[in-house]
């Protein structure tokens, strides 16, 4: 029986093109709304400027939920349920803010980010 399964949950994955898998990888990366994080930015006005803060912004987030879903598993679980919880203090979370938390708590942030000494 175990062994149906086995090849059941396989031959499903097949068929899916490793979606199980991707979900695998994601599972814990929290879901938020990144149009909702940066709606500040957006209704902040229409110049030039303001348009480009919103596209920033959602690239900036974008960009954090990519290398948290990539690198989720290398970070503490402990760090990861800490900093999903923190970086919802306030209102709209935000994947920069989560990010930046894992990645301080696990030493992960270079110490001369520009290379210079």
């Amino acid at each position: 029986m175990r062994r149906f399964w086995i090849s059941t949950i396989l031959g499903l994955e097949l068929l899916l093109g490793g979606t199980l898998a991707a979900s695998a990888r994601t599972a814990g990366v929290p879901d938020f709304h990144i149009r909702a994080i940066c709606a500040p930015e957006h209704r902040a006005g229409s110049t030039a400027v303001d348009r480009a803060s919103y596209r920033g912004c959602l690239s900036d987030e974008a960009a954090a939920r990519r290398t948290l879903i990539k690198r989720w598993a290398t970070f503490d679980v402990a760090e990861r349920r800490t900093c999903a919880t923190e970086s919802q203090i306030g209102g709209t979370p935000s994947y920069v803010a989560m990010l930046t938390c894992v990645q301080l708590g696990s030493d992960a942030l270079p110490i001369n980010p520009s290379g210079q000494p």
